[in-house]
């Protein structure tokens, strides 16, 4: 297996629209400005291609394996919920903020296809363990991601699913709305929690250097009866800086915050254990450094792994051939297109083009029973709005 580091660009100079594409990208822009609906439905020209799938970005969940591992190794549920919340803010950099820093500005990943798959491993050592993901895309209409992320030897469970609903947001941004959530799992201690997901802001299209923040709030509810409450901050409301977050960790029938945690998401932050009046550093995005996933050769995937599957169409992108790529694309998504008329034809659902993950009721899984239990407490104690889910309300598992 190797390293995958091609989820994060070449660094060098800060990437801007080439000139030769420069009237291609505000034709793009004012199209962007004049559209209603779900922006996923909209071709992006290529040369804003990133030159990977969205779905290799459930890797960011496992950007950091130890603070993933150490989540089981908290002795009270107030500080598995503390553990549980720095992993989480670990993930965040990865996600939404690397790629503007790296190359200075946010591109759009390939839309996956429907059954495409990823595989990644982080090796850990014989305290740790190893740290192993599977995603596919489990919906293509609408778009939605499963991922199944498990360290065994830690005994750290992480299930979900994410979609994306996105918009034009005047004067020139586009907000994304993420749907699905994710439940993490410790089956040695019996707990669960839930986790919602923050909404999305690019910024920065109208100087062809777009840019990610984030906004609203991230909710981790544990099954202990304990509430950590993330608020987002896009214009540095709370701390003067870019990408500012606070969180408070408190009983979830009410009462004082027993940790309090703020600072930079994309940079460094701090955390109080407030009965015993200490602050310390929570997460440093800049000292404690992702780890990178080992992946198969693409030599030995098969056809719907996401590096071989979209393989032309990165070479062409890294060529900076974009005819080439669009060409590429617009063949993949055709071919997909004939595929979905054969199961319509055939009487199958989207459904039964999936190999890693099944469709299943929540009532006939323990994770999908554990979602809806912690989710009616997390109404009851928030209301609706924490929550951002597609109306059918699917559930996938990983299958055994």
């Amino acid at each position: 297996m190797s390293k995958d580091n091609n989820i994060v660009e070449e660094e060098g100079a800060p990437v801007e629209v080439p000139a030769e594409q420069k009237d291609s990208f505000r034709s793009f822009v004012s199209t962007l400005a004049q559209f209603s609906g779900d922006l996923s439905n909209l071709t992006c020209p290529s040369f804003l291609l990133s030159s990977v799938s969205l779905l290799e970005y459930r890797q960011y969940w496992g950007d950091h394996p130890k603070l993933f591992a150490a989540i089981s190794q908290g002795t009270t549920p107030e500080e598995r919920l503390l553990f549980t919340t720095r992993w989480f803010i670990s993930t965040l950099y990865g996600s939404y903020s690397s790629r503007s820093t790296t190359v200075g500005m946010e591109k759009k990943p390939y839309n996956p296809v429907l059954g495409e798959q990823y595989f990644a491993q982080w090796t850990g050592d014989a305290e740790t363990g190893d740290t192993i993901l599977k995603a596919e895309q489990v919906s293509h209409h609408p778009p939605i991601m499963g991922f199944h992320l498990e360290n065994k030897k830690a005994g750290v469970i992480l299930e979900g699913h994410n979609g994306q609903k996105s918009r034009f947001a005047m004067p020139a941004g586009i907000d994304v709305s993420q749907t699905g959530h994710a439940i993490l799992t410790l089956p040695s201690i019996k707990e669960t929690f839930l986790i919602t997901l923050p909404s999305i802001n690019l910024r920065g299209l109208v100087t062809g250097r777009p840019f990610v923040e984030l906004s609203g709030t991230t909710y981790i509810l544990s099954s202990a009866g304990h509430l950590a409450t993330i608020d987002y901050s896009t214009k540095g409301y709370f701390s003067g800086e870019r990408h500012s977050f606070k969180a408070s960790l408190k009983p979830l029938a009410g009462g004082s915050a027993f940790y309090t945690a703020q600072g930079v998401w994309a940079g460094a932050s701090n955390y109080t254990d407030v009965k015993a009046g200490k602050t310390a550093l929570f997460f440093d995005s800049s000292a404690d450094k992702s780890v990178a996933p080992e992946i198969k050769p693409q030599t030995e995937m098969g056809p719907m792994e996401s590096h071989k599957l979209w393989a032309t169409v990165t070479s062409a992108i890294n060529s900076k051939d974009y005819a080439a790529a669009s060409k590429e694309k617009s063949a993949i998504e055709d071919n997909q297109r004939v595929l979905a008329k054969e199961r319509k034809e055939k009487g199958e659902t989207q459904a039964d083009a999936l190999q890693v993950f099944e469709l299943v009721s929540e009532d006939a899984d323990e994770t999908g029973k554990a979602y809806s239990t912690l989710k009616e407490k997390l109404i009851n104690a928030v209301g609706p709005k924490a929550f951002k889910e597609d109306e059918s309300k699917p559930h996938w598992r990983l299958r055994e």
